[in-house]
């Protein structure tokens, strides 16, 4: 290493070297020049930087170099700072930490006060010859310190080396020691940030596939043809719902309680252009008239008594996507103007506020009123029902749809099976006669809690039976001569039993009607090419 006794040209090096560690920014080779540097200044044979580890208890060696020597890092031990929870000040190097002072020994074997029994196995270990030494903590703005450095065996020509490190060098070392310090503490912060950057990045990936495979789901779940309905009206639904779902209008789904209007009504946003906006939900028979106006318009601070912040009505929260408000035929009669204004203007004007707010929302509307007769009789708003009443959409009760049946019965089946850990053999012929003639007044929501119960009291392993189903179902049908046997239950999975019963059902339709394709689709609620479908799948043919 070239070396130099004169203090201007030792100084002229300190100047570039200074200026280089200030546009280093990979921690790695800046620590390396950091030695190089202090070892061309000071003119040492070998060099070591100490760094503090992240607990802010220990010393590591990051970099090594010796003219003489090919020794990693590594093969240093590291300085534990604390003995018995107390400042380590036997070691040199614990001891400038703490004390933030520089250290200079002429000859480390003679007595100095500290331990160096690590530096002499190394000695012994390498067959090397430690003398001289100089310690410098590496202290940061705040006077914390983030390093130590040592230099050791300072050269004098040839001749001399191991020579002590005069105390002219210093003042010198001292300097370079503090502008070390802040170029590494600038490159630990520049990677610590890079770290945290790369961590967010991953972690924001991360939430971006999330909800991309959430949305996937969403959007699966609510796919009509994850929806079960495969009988005619439902295929009707369906089939009118496809021509709306990229339009704006606002829709109207009319239907007894329990039929599916809000199901719908997620399939509607969730297939629509606005599906990566929010969908909020408001049941309008759920609050009185003041609360259901601040619910859905929101208010700002001071508007009435305990305003005490202003609050985003849900109008504002669906912009860009979707509102159903569920039940409208309950909705009180003074707010439903508010609610004509919004489809008309697009405007909303929260309680209080001077001046009305733009929003795009959609409107999906459900009841199960007659609204024509609310309007008759004053309690619904002519107005607001027209404007309602864009694309007004009838949803079947499930007396109406039994072709149906048998696919909701094994989904919900599944579905308590599942939740509940139970295994259901199977649903017995006797229950599907139960099932088939009961009329359902609370429709599909009805069936769902019905099969619930009929879950949880169902033996694991066991078949539904009638005795299974509340008491308002049992007389609705008695068993028929063909019931299977009770052996007939012990095989077949549920699947394969629905089956059987629906082409048992079919069966009987066409013989009663003489196997007339028209009449026994008339009868069952379903169409003629459903019919004709059904009847390929389970090969029922007219006997010759």
């Amino acid at each position: 290493m070239s070396v130099s006794h004169d203090p201007v040209v030792a100084l002229e090096e300190f100047t570039r070297i200074t200026n280089s560690l200030n546009t280093e920014r990979d921690l790695h080779r800046l620590l390396s020049m950091v030695v190089t540097a202090a070892r061309r200044i000071t003119q040492a044979e070998a060099g070591l930087l100490y760094v503090l580890d992240s607990t802010k208890r220990h010393l590591h060696v990051e970099v090594f170099e010796c003219d003489t020597l090919a020794v990693r890092p590594e093969a240093f031990p590291a300085v534990n700072l604390f003995l018995n929870d107390k400042p380590n000040t036997q070691r040199v190097e614990a001891y400038c930490a703490f004390s933030g002072k520089l250290v200079n020994l002429n000859d480390i074997y003679a007595y100095t006060g500290f331990d160096f029994a690590a530096l002499y196995d190394f000695d012994r270990a390498q067959g090397y010859h430690t003398r001289s030494l100089l310690s410098v903590p590496l202290r940061s703005h705040d006077a914390v310190t983030i390093g130590v450095l040592q230099l050791i065996n300072r050269q004098d020509g040839i001749q001399h080396q191991g020579v002590p490190f005069p105390s002219s060098l210093h003042e010198l070392v001292s300097a370079f020691a503090t502008q070390a310090a802040v170029a590494l503490e600038t490159a630990q912060l520049i990677e610590q940030n890079q770290r945290l950057i790369e961590a967010l990045d991953h972690s924001n990936r991360e939430l971006v596939e999330e909800n991309e495979r959430l949305r996937h789901k969403i959007q699966t779940r609510y796919d009509f043809s994850q929806i079960v309905g495969h009988g005619a009206r439902m295929q009707q639904v369906f089939s009118l719902l496809k021509k709306v779902l990229h339009s704006d209008a606002t829709v109207l789904l009319r239907g007894e309680t329990g039929t599916g209007k809000e199901l719908i009504a997620r399939a509607i946003h969730h297939n629509s252009p606005r599906s990566s906006k929010e969908l909020v939900i408001q049941n309008c028979a759920a609050l009185p008239e003041n609360l259901l106006e601040s619910e859905l318009f929101g208010y700002k601070k001071g508007a009435f008594s305990g305003a005490v912040t202003d609050k985003k009505g849900l109008i504002e929260q669906a912009d860009g996507g979707t509102l159903f408000l569920d039940e409208i035929g309950d909705m009180p009669i003074g707010l439903q103007a508010k609610i004509l204004r919004v489809l008309q203007e697009k405007e909303v004007r929260p309680l209080g506020a001077l001046q009305s707010r733009r929003v795009n929302v959609r409107i999906v509307a459900a009841t199960h009123c007659n609204l024509e007769e609310k309007v008759q009789a004053g309690g619904f708003r002519e107005d607001l029902y027209y404007r309602l009443a864009v694309f007004p959409l009838e949803l079947p009760p499930l007396r109406e749809r039994r072709d149906d049946l048998p696919a909701l019965v094994h989904y919900f089946v599944a579905h308590f099976s599942q939740h509940y850990g139970k295994k259901i053999s199977s649903v017995s012929p006797k229950a599907f006669d139960v099932m088939i003639q009961y009329d359902y007044p609370g429709n599909i929501r009805e069936l769902r809690n019905i099969i619930e119960r009929a879950v949880l009291l169902c033996e694991d392993g066991g078949s539904l039976v009638p005795e299974h189903f509340p008491a308002t179902m049992q007389g609705t049908a008695s068993a028929g001569a063909d019931a299977a046997p009770a052996h007939a239950l012990q095989k077949g999975s549920l699947k394969e039993h629905l089956q059987a019963f629906e082409r048992r059902i079919l069966r009987e339709a066409l013989e009663s009607h003489g196997w007339n394709q028209t009449q026994t689709a008339e009868a069952l609620q379903i169409g003629r090419r459903t019919l004709i479908e059904k009847m390929q799948r389970y090969e029922l043919k007219r006997p010759l």
